[in-house]
């Protein structure tokens, strides 16, 4: 049931700002066919076959080329408890395939383990790595169409510990790691990276109902030097405070705010405010709702530290993005479940003017939407349609560079069988 959240993600992910002056976000995420992940048992593995349509492959502005992909994928999942812990863990290996432009094809593979461990003295935590391989999303965060194959292979891990549980007061602390390489030279020189960050806060909880957190958080980022000239590294310092409040039974509201400062090697320093308000609501056990408000960097995934563990956030990107982001999820029946998607975003590029003298800004909406049916426990059927524009108010073919208009739309369909 994962597939058209995905989906609906990365279609609003996108960033297209000139990479010779401004690191660019990094994380562009998997496609519509990204294959979901397999039910929670102690061990399992499936076949999946998804096959993908889109209208407008490179997400370019002008000569629009559609295409057909193929999406082979031998799946396993673990989900193991040992004594107090509990190891869990995903691996897809997938063979893809394009039917107009088969110098793309590749083999790409997701792989991830992660232990979740409680001791004595109210202490926890989680431990986990994880290894991707896959086609690099074309227009989602680069500022001109790519037509070349280009593998985007990421490494990550990450650690994070809790002392306290039921009581009022928490403490958290957290480290991770992420490098990521591009196969293609070109592309690579401006866009290779590895990171790290530390982070750790406090936690307050005065009743079941309502939870407060604060904060702080460093990460730094480093691209290699090369006859382009030199990478901007980053240093990142960040100062997040968050509350969420379980209203009703039936509805649940978050909220953050972030003070952020950054000092580069190459770039401009800079400071800036980021956050968010949601809210989710559950008016019957078959439906439920998320709405969000977000000011952030695109690129960026906003608190690392949440109450489930995660990957490494990816490095935010250069430009703040306005969003609103809303999805819901209704269970027809037991068999069957719908999801559907709507999202709007703007960026305004503030050191980046129009011929005109204006600025120069972009606006995004997107919307999607899904059907899941599992005739059988080992069976999974899906089929998903993702919409995508972009308007901008540029005006010549050197502002092109910074961002560009299109429209795009795919649909897909998804067969999975697991074998328990």
């Amino acid at each position: 049931m994962q597939l058209l959240a995905t989906a609906a993600v990365w279609v609003m992910a996108g960033t297209a700002q000139a990479q010779a002056d401004a690191p660019p976000p990094v994380s562009p995420p998997p496609p519509l066919s990204t294959q979901p992940s397999g039910p929670a048992q102690p061990f399992s593995f499936g076949l999946s076959q998804t096959l993908t349509h889109e209208s407008n492959l490179f997400r370019d502005s002008r000569d629009e080329e559609e295409d057909w992909t193929s999406i082979t994928a031998l799946n396993f999942a673990l989900d193991q408890p040992i004594g107090r812990q509990r190891l869990h863990g995903n691996a897809m290996l997938e063979m893809n395939r394009y039917r107009e432009h088969d110098e793309l094809n590749n083999t790409g593979h997701e792989l991830g383990l992660q232990l979740d461990w409680e001791t004595v003295y109210n202490l926890s935590g989680a431990l986990g790595v994880q290894s991707t391989r896959r086609q690099y999303r074309y227009g989602l965060d680069s500022t001109t169409p790519f037509d070349g194959r280009n593998i985007e292979s990421t490494q990550s891990a990450f650690a994070q510990g809790r002392l306290g549980g039921m009581g009022e007061w928490a403490l958290q602390a957290g480290f991770n790691a992420l490098n990521r390489e591009y196969s293609a030279d070109n592309f690579a020189k401006l866009n290779d990276l590895s990171q790290w960050g530390a982070e750790g806060g406090i936690g307050y909880r005065p009743s079941p109902d309502l939870g407060f957190t604060a904060l702080g958080r460093y990460t730094r980022i480093s691209r290699p030097d090369t006859d382009l000239g030199f990478g901007d590294d980053v240093g990142r310092k960040q100062l997040e405070l968050g509350v969420v409040w379980q209203a009703t039974g039936a509805s649940r509201l978050d909220a953050r705010v972030t003070r952020a400062e950054e000092k580069h090697s190459v770039m401009d320093d800079r400071s800036f405010w980021t956050g968010g308000i949601g809210w989710d609501w559950a008016p019957s056990a078959k439906l439920r709702f998320r709405t969000q408000l977000l000011r952030d960097t695109e690129g960026s995934s906003g608190n690392v530290m949440t109450p489930d563990a995660t990957m490494p956030a990816a490095p935010a990107g250069d430009q703040l993005r306005d969003a609103f982001l809303w999805s819901a999820q209704w269970a027809a029946s037991a068999k069957i479940n719908v999801i559907g998607t709507a999202q709007w975003s703007r960026r305004r590029f503030d050191d980046q003017f129009n011929a005109d003298g204006s600025r120069i800004e972009d606006r995004t909406t997107a919307f999607a939407v899904g059907l899941r049916y599992s005739p059988a426990r080992s069976l999974d059927l899906g089929c998903d349609v993702a919409t995508e524009k972009r308007e901008t108010n540029t005006l010549t073919d050197a502002e092109l560079l910074v961002t560009r208009p299109y429209d795009s739309m795919t649909a897909g369909c998804n067969l999975q069988f697991w074998f328990r």
